[in-house]
């Protein structure tokens, strides 16, 4: 056996890529690293006793040349006796519809005809060509670019993929190995142009700084490599931990509301927080395709590692974070934020959200900064409570002769969206609204002494 194909068949087997009996579907473009890819699996299928199959897709991005490379593909197959699957794509027609990235489009495009291709004939794996080089590109580029995801892994080797999976044999060999390889066995092949021009990111990369890491380390795709694994390895370990925090930390109604303690979070190493948070966006998302970014990510991470006072963060897609307290919400927009109420204990500070905290007392005499209020209270309104808005709400002020609705009271004080969410109401047992803290005060308060009972303290940090 060959020693390229040796190499390809250790890094196979070590890593289980290809078990009996697995139906492989290979995407080739007609390039050399896909069109060696054909080639050796088909050299392996007797060892494995797999059958195979090629898959090529044409963006019809290059006209009459790219149309050509799917009939170069089609021909090899036949030539191997290999079934062939093709489609011609409609990417100009939805890049003049929708613009946006083309590179984006064309991956989505040639992903679903993939996925619906193994659907269709029964493909368990789908074999992409990619190797070492397109690694050290691809680590070069999260460093480059900066990585929502706690650890660079790189390209994986394998991914769950439709009802399969895919994977990458060939991330074990560099690219002059495949070409040495193609011209051993006098292979020809199709050269696309568009990967020699420097308007992508990842051509620029590949021509002006990979070259340079190999002049510096000769045997950088073996460094890249054995770093992406002890990463791989990594990572796994600690995402088998979040995910055990995750189950301790995060509840789900049945709204599908989002519920994380933060008391017990904030015990959590960092490492592991900024693990269960992303793991939360993923299934509070559903695995969709989010934009986050390392500044959303530690906005979530310092509200959750907070106890005191109220924040609402909103997040993509009209998703909210809503902190109040001890207890974190994560929900969508059609979805009302939590309703907390909080006891307001006598003789001591208390941090009641919106920058407001209040003191409320007996002693009558107590000397204590902030805004002094004399307030009335029976045993059957304690003990008060702090909580947010709810509809319907509505305040009897003091000198008025019927209610006023506290979203009447928002709007008169020209008080955001955003803050009504998290402003503090101060209501009795009985769930009666005495003050909206700040803005409007009801009869039980008075700014001078008669008979009342109790002192109110209120103060804005």
């Amino acid at each position: 056996m060959q020693p390229f194909i040796r190499k390809i068949k250790e890094y196979i087997n070590k890593h289980q890529l290809i078990k009996e009996g697995d139906r492989l579907l290979i995407a080739c473009s007609g390039g050399a690293d896909s069109l060696a890819l054909v080639h050796v699996l088909n050299t392996l299928k007797e060892t494995y006793h797999v059958e195979i199959g090629i898959a090529h897709a044409d963006h019809q991005l290059r006209g009459e040349e790219s149309a050509e490379d799917s009939r170069f593909v089609e021909r090899f197959a036949a030539n191997l006796n290999i079934p062939f699957y093709a489609a011609t794509l409609e990417v100009p027609k939805r890049v003049a519809a929708e613009g946006g990235n083309v590179q984006a489009i064309c991956r989505e495009e040639r992903y679903s005809f993939f996925e619906k291709t193994m659907k269709n004939f029964q493909y368990t794996k789908l074999v992409l060509g990619h190797h070492a080089d397109d690694q050290i590109e691809s680590v070069i580029m999260s460093l480059t670019r900066g990585s929502n995801l706690s650890t660079i892994t790189g390209i994986p080797r394998s991914r769950p993929f439709s009802e399969g999976h895919i994977i990458r044999p060939f991330l074990c060999i560099t690219k002059n190995e495949i070409f040495e390889y193609i011209h051993l066995h006098q292979l020809s092949f199709r050269h696309d142009p568009s990967n020699d021009k420097h308007t992508y990111t990842r051509n620029r990369i590949r021509h002006t700084i990979v070259p340079l890491l190999k002049e510096e380390n000769p045997n950088i795709s073996d460094s890249i490599r054995t770093y992406v694994e002890k990463q791989k390895q990594d990572e796994d370990f600690l995402q088998s931990m979040a995910k055990r925090k995750y189950e301790q930390l995060v509840t789900i109604d049945q709204d599908g509301v989002f519920f994380l303690d933060t008391k017990c979070f904030i015990e959590v190493p960092i490492a592991l927080q900024r693990r269960v948070i992303l793991l939360l966006l993923k299934y509070l998302y559903k695995n969709s395709e989010i934009l986050l970014n390392d500044h959303l990510i530690d906005s979530i991470l310092a509200a959750c590692n907070k106890h005191d006072g109220n924040i609402t963060i909103h997040l993509p897609q009209d998703y909210f974070l809503v902190r109040h307290y001890n207890k974190v919400q994560f929900s969508s927009g059609k979805q009302q934020p939590i309703i907390a109420r909080n006891v307001v204990e006598e003789d001591s500070w208390i941090n009641i959200g919106a920058g407001y905290s209040i003191y409320l007392t007996r002693n009558l005499t107590d000397a204590t900064s902030g805004e002094k209020w004399f307030v009335q209270l029976e045993n059957d309104c304690l003990p008060l409570m702090i909580r947010q808005r709810e509809e319907g709400d509505r305040i009897l002020i003091k000198g008025m002769n019927s209610p006023k609705k506290v979203s009447r009271v928002f709007i008169d004080e020209k008080v955001s969206a955003q803050e009504r969410m998290e402003w503090p109401l101060l209501v009795t047992s009985k769930n009666e609204i005495t003050a909206v803290i700040g803005l409007r005060y009801g009869e039980r308060f008075s700014k001078k002494y008669y008979s009342q009972n109790y002192v109110i303290y209120i103060k804005r940090d």
